[in-house]
């Protein structure tokens, strides 16, 4: 951490070797400069944090300099120095110069040494405040900005169900329309799904086991292709009518994929061999 930086500024050679004198033992790195013009050099081509300046000086008094010193580097602490009591010029230079503090010669040592580390340490808070409010002023649009990218990603896969949802309402349609049996099962043996046509030959079947609303021929069978993973093709009779069963597993993209037992009526291929659906 570098020190702070002081610019002593008095047209008084004795004052200027009193001073650093006084800051000789401080961690201080210090400028010094006979006249207000010559400090505005020093600021010019130097960072400051704190500046003490005299209140009357030749050619730039302190309140003209100060002034200067404010627009050039306004972040520094201000500090006047003057042996005259003029309680004008004391408001004056606090008004124009945004003075930190007028102190009076001569001076207590101690009493200026304080008032130095009071205000590098109230520039240092300040300082430290300015540059969380920045962090905090970054951390927010960071937020924004990812509050923009959920939405838009919530919007996306909104949009992406809402097409899944409308894919598989027309496919639950066509289901329905079908005029063979179709029946959803999962790998422990649980109905979830049956279009019209099977509801005719398995009513209330939806939510039960294989074993309790399939002959036990067929369940023997859906249990078969559940343990070899492998499609199941038999010849079953429901309520008296006849059916070629084709038993297969359904692909999905995540592991949740189940079981496809379609019936197809006797009467609608006669003799031809069922080909088994593609899962």
């Amino acid at each position: 951490m570098n020190p702070p930086r002081l610019l002593l500024v008095d047209d008084e050679p004795n004052i200027l070797k009193a001073l650093q004198r006084l800051f000789f033992d401080e961690e201080y790195e210090v400028y010094c400069a006979g006249s207000g013009e010559e400090g505005l050099e020093v600021l010019a081509g130097n960072e400051v944090d704190l500046i003490i300046a005299d209140y009357r000086m030749p050619g730039m008094n302190g309140i003209d300099f100060f002034r200067r010193a404010r627009q050039a580097r306004p972040e520094a602490v201000r500090i006047i120095l003057s042996g005259y009591a003029d309680v004008k010029a004391l408001a004056e230079a606090i008004n124009e110069g945004n003075i930190y503090k007028f102190i009076f010669k001569p001076w207590n040592d101690e009493d200026l040494k304080n008032t130095l580390r009071l205000a590098l340490e109230q520039m240092r808070l300040l300082s430290e405040n300015q540059q969380l409010a920045r962090e905090l002023q970054q951390k927010n649009r960071q937020l924004e900005d990812f509050n923009r990218q959920l939405e838009q990603k919530v919007e996306e896969r909104t949009l992406e169900l809402q097409f899944r949802n409308k894919v598989l309402s027309i496919s639950q349609e066509i289901l329905e329309l079908v005029p063979i049996g179709i029946v959803g099962f999962g790998d422990k043996g649980d109905l979830v799904l049956m279009n019209l046509q099977a509801s005719r030959y398995l009513p209330a079947a939806i939510g039960r086991r294989v074993e309790e609303a399939l002959p036990s021929d067929l369940a023997q069978c859906c249990r078969e292709a559940i343990a070899r993973k492998a499609i199941i093709r038999r010849e079953t009779a429901i309520g008296g009518e006849r059916f070629m069963a084709v038993i297969s597993r359904l692909k999905a993209e995540d592991s949740a994929a189940g079981w496809m037992l379609v019936l197809h009526p006797a009467s609608l291929i006669g003799t031809r061999e069922v080909p088994p659906p593609q899962p």
